[in-house]
């Protein structure tokens, strides 16, 4: 399946944390299809730095979902959250990668 990014994200997210997002959707999306759970299109990603540490909470709305993942990045960030959306059209998925202010 395609992924997207938009311009907020190539200016304010690193490759590494891009790519660890991107990760958890396709862990989590994984773990819902062996439960036979509805897949919810919509991701939401918040950073929070706890003891120079960045911590990334993982949030769907429909199955409830929260995990909290340890980051593997050390510097600083500028944003505080990344919405990853899935887009079914009858013959193209396709996700987006995107901040909150350009959804």
């Amino acid at each position: 399946m395609n992924r997207y990014i938009t311009r907020g994200i190539v200016q304010n997210l690193s490759t590494a944390l891009q790519h660890q997002l991107w990760q958890f959707v396709a862990q989590r999306e994984n773990e819902q299809s062996k439960e036979l759970e509805a897949i919810d299109y919509f991701h939401v990603f918040q950073f929070h730095v706890h003891n120079d540490q960045l911590y990334i909470k993982h949030k769907q709305e429909r199955p409830e979902y929260v995990k909290i993942h340890k980051a593997n990045y050390s510097k600083g960030i500028n944003i505080n959250k990344v919405y990853i959306i899935r887009e079914d059209d009858v013959d193209l998925s396709y996700y987006v990668m995107l901040l909150p202010e350009e959804y």
